[in-house]
């Protein structure tokens, strides 16, 4: 019989609980932070699932890369929007 897989949630899930001592060790404000890039992780859980590797914190990382991207873009465009509004000022 083969080997079963852990869930990508569950992944993510081990791999926040392995960095817990490095998070208590963060100001308040970056433990918030860190909390938020692993749910962040957690959202593409099912792109993650896809992806069966031997590190998985390499695709927990990618995810949280993700959503911080898309954060930035979401901004930038928002900044380009409020330029374009006050440029004919």
């Amino acid at each position: 019989m083969g080997r079963t897989l852990a869930t990508f949630t569950r992944l993510v899930d081990e791999e926040r609980e392995r960095w817990q001592k490095f998070r208590r060790a963060l100001r308040k404000e970056d433990q918030v932070a860190l909390d938020d890039l692993f749910c962040a992780a957690r959202y593409h859980a099912a792109a993650g699932a896809y992806l069966a590797q031997d590190f998985p914190f390499e695709t927990v990382v990618l995810c949280m890369l993700l959503e911080e991207h898309k954060t930035l873009l979401t901004l930038q465009q928002k900044i380009k929007e409020l330029e374009e509004k006050f440029a004919g000022r």
